[in-house]
C-alpha cells in the first residue's frame, strides 16, 4: 500500500461517517490522547452535524481495549471505532475479533507491531506514510493534520500544539508552532512548558497524574474550550500546585535514592499520584544522555516509566524484553520514551533484567 493510499483510506473513513453510524472513540489519558480525542470528535461533528455517541479513556491498569469497553460499545451498538494514541495492532487477535462488529480507524504514533490493513481496519501511523520519526509526530498532531484534510479545524490548532509540547514532539514542527504561538499571542520561550500553550499541557498532565478518573471531565472541559485561557479558568488548574509539590519532593529523593550503573539510573518510588511519567520526562530533559527508569511501587500493579532523550538506547525494547513471560504484563512506547505495567511479584526479576540490559 502506498503512502497516498494510507492517507486516502483514513480520509475516507472520516468522510463516510453518517448520522446513522454509531461512533466511539477510545483514547489514551495523557494530554496527547485527550487532545487527539477532542480534535477527532469535533472533526466528526463538523462533518456530519452530530456528536459522537461514546468516548472512553484507556484503563491504565490494562493497556488496550478491555472487555468492559467492548460491553460499552455493544450497549451503544457501535459500528465505527476510532482508537487514538495506542497500538491496536499490538493485539492482532482482538483487532480481528472487533472488526467483525465494526469498522476501525487507529490513529497512533507508537511502534508498528503489525502492518495490518483490511476492508474493516485502517492503521494510520507515521511509519506508513512519512519519514518523520514517529515519536515526534504525536497523535494529536496526526489527528489535526488528518482532520484538516476533510474539514476546517484551524481553531483547534492550539490543542495539537499543546499535545506536541506535552509529548516532547516539537522538532519537526518548529515553523508551524511559531505560527500557532503567534496566532494565540503566546511568546515562545526556550522552556516550552512555561509558555501559554505549554501550561495547557501541564494542567492537563497534572489532572491525569492527580487522578486518572478525572479524564472524562478533562475531555469535556477541553471539548468546550474555545481558547487556551478557557483551560486556565477551569477547575483543572487546581491540581497543578499539588502535583508540582509532589514532583519537587521526588526530584530531591532521586538525587539520594536513585541507583546508578553506568548511564542507567533506577529510582523506586511510592506516591498516591501517578508522577512516575512526568518525573522520567523532566529528568531525561535535563539528562539527555542517561537512561532513566522510574518504578512506582504504590499499587499491586507496578507502573514503570522509562526515558532516554538522545535515543541512543531504545527504552521501549528494554521494557518489552524485561517483562517477557510476565502474566498480564504490558510494555510499549517509543525509542526515547516508554512505559510498562506488571504484577508486583515480578519486580525482582524485572530489575535484574533492567540491570543486565546495561551490560548487554
Amino acid at each position: 500500500m502506498t503512502n497516498t493510499q494510507v492517507i486516502q483510506r483514513a480520509e475516507n473513513f472520516l468522510k463516510t461517517i453518517s448520522k446513522k453510524d454509531k461512533v466511539a472513540i477510545i483514547h489514551d489519558t495523557d494530554p496527547d490522547g485527550v487532545c487527539a480525542a477532542v480534535i477527532t470528535a469535533k472533526c466528526i461533528e463538523r462533518l456530519r452535524g452530530k456528536k459522537i455517541e461514546l468516548h472512553i479513556p484507556l484503563e491504565k491498569e490494562e493497556y488496550g481495549i478491555t472487555k468492559r469497553m467492548i460491553q460499552q460499545m455493544n450497549k451503544y451498538k457501535i459500528n465505527k471505532l476510532i482508537a487514538l494514541d495506542f497500538s491496536t495492532d499490538q493485539n492482532l487477535p482482538l483487532l480481528k475479533k472487533l472488526e467483525k462488529q465494526m469498522h476501525i480507524l487507529n490513529i497512533d504514533h507508537h511502534k508498528l507491531y503489525n502492518n495490518y490493513q483490511s476492508d474493516k481496519t485502517t492503521l494510520y501511523k507515521p511509519q506508513l506514510f512519512t519519514t518523520i520519526e514517529p515519536s515526534t509526530y504525536c497523535t494529536a498532531k496526526l489527528a489535526y493534520d488528518l482532520a484538516s484534510r476533510v474539514t476546517n479545524v484551524s481553531d483547534l490548532d492550539w490543542m495539537a500544539a499543546a499535545a506536541c509540547i506535552a509529548d516532547i514532539a516539537t522538532t519537526p514542527w518548529k515553523k508551524w508552532l511559531a505560527q500557532v504561538f503567534k496566532k494565540h499571542k503566546s511568546p515562545i520561550k526556550r522552556e516550552l512548558f512555561k509558555t501559554k500553550l505549554g501550561k495547557v499541557a501541564v494542567i492537563m498532565s497534572s489532572t491525569e497524574v492527580y487522578d486518572v478518573r478525572l479524564i472524562p471531565e478533562c475531555y469535556e472541559i477541553v471539548y468546550k474550550a474555545k481558547k487556551p485561557r478557557d483551560i486556565f479558568k477551569s477547575k483543572l488548574k487546581k491540581y497543578n500546585k499539588i502535583i508540582d509539590d509532589e514532583l519537587n519532593k521526588h526530584f530531591k529523593l532521586f538525587k539520594t535514592k536513585a541507583k546508578r550503573r553506568g548511564e542507567l539510573y533506577i529510582y523506586e518510588m511510592i506516591s498516591k499520584y501517578r508522577v512516575h511519567s512526568p518525573i522520567s520526562t523532566l529528568l531525561a530533559l535535563k539528562n539527555p544522555h542517561k537512561t532513566i527508569i522510574i518504578i512506582n511501587k504504590t499499587n499491586k500493579i507496578i507502573a514503570v516509566s522509562a526515558r532516554r532523550e538522545d535515543s541512543k538506547i531504545a527504552v521501549n525494547k528494554i521494557l518489552e524484553n524485561a517483562i517477557k513471560g510476565f502474566k498480564g504484563a504490558n510494555a510499549g512506547g517509543h525509542t526515547p520514551a516508554a512505559g510498562a505495567g506488571f504484577n508486583k511479584k515480578y519486580l525482582k526479576t524485572f530489575k535484574e533484567r533492567i540491570w543486565k540490559s546495561e551490560q548487554d
